[in-house]
């Protein structure tokens, strides 16, 4: 069992009324993973979800023929594994897996039932967590349809560049994943992009050495 006071000191769950997060220390449990494990395995029976207390994950897929397809990176406060849940599914859709060591708080799936039909706070803040995460798609759904890929790409550097850098930096995958193309499409743009003199690449790691060449490339619409 975990000490509800603890809890209240966690970002997550700071806007949670005391009697909720006692609620939650009753059955919550803690789990501590490495760099490189998995959290859970895509085809694994879905019983239990996860809050990621600290750390880093990202969430992937691995197709018939053996292709790895990156869905997202996490940080703190993120939940994981709570959609198959929710929507009464009993397999696990994707493998989750550490890129830093991580510390979780685990709830199974009843616990996190009861919750959301006693605790109207855990509710809205799951709520909200999932609407910033809409709102985000939305928002990529917009850059797809009104920007090219190459326009995509440099907005995308630019933006990770103002950020701390991810455990790993970033592999072609990931970024493809997160501007909607493909692996192929972003390592040749990165090469041209390189060759121009806009970055520079150190294995995963992409340092800005034009960012206003960059800033007009990012404000290319699809012609």
């Amino acid at each position: 069992m975990i000490n509800h006071s603890d809890l209240e000191n966690i970002t997550l769950f700071k806007t949670l009324k005391p009697a909720t997060c006692q609620a939650i220390a009753q059955f919550a449990f803690m789990r501590e993973l490495e760099l490189g494990e998995v959290l859970v395995s895509e085809g694994m029976l879905a019983d239990h979800c996860y809050f990621l207390l600290s750390g880093h994950v990202r969430v992937l897929r691995i197709s018939q023929e053996g292709r790895l397809q990156v869905l997202g990176r996490f940080g703190p406060g993120a939940p994981l594994n709570i959609i198959p849940l929710l929507a009464g599914e009993s397999i696990i859709q994707a493998t989750i897996e550490t890129l830093t060591p991580v510390s979780v708080l685990v709830l199974d799936v009843h616990t996190l039932n009861r919750l959301l039909e006693l605790y109207p706070d855990f509710s809205i803040m799951l709520l909200k967590i999932f609407a910033e995460r809409i709102k985000n798609m939305t928002n990529l759904a917009a850059d797809l349809s009104f920007h090219s890929v190459r326009a995509r790409l440099g907005k995308f550097l630019m933006e990770i560049a103002d950020q701390p850098s991810p455990a790993g930096g970033w592999t072609q995958d990931e970024i493809a994943a997160q501007i909607g193309t493909i692996r192929d499409i972003v390592g040749r743009l990165l090469r041209e992009f390189e060759t121009n003199g806009l970055i520079h690449r150190d294995r995963q790691e992409i340092s800005l050495i034009d960012r206003v060449g960059l800033m007009k490339i990012a404000g290319q619409g699809d012609s």
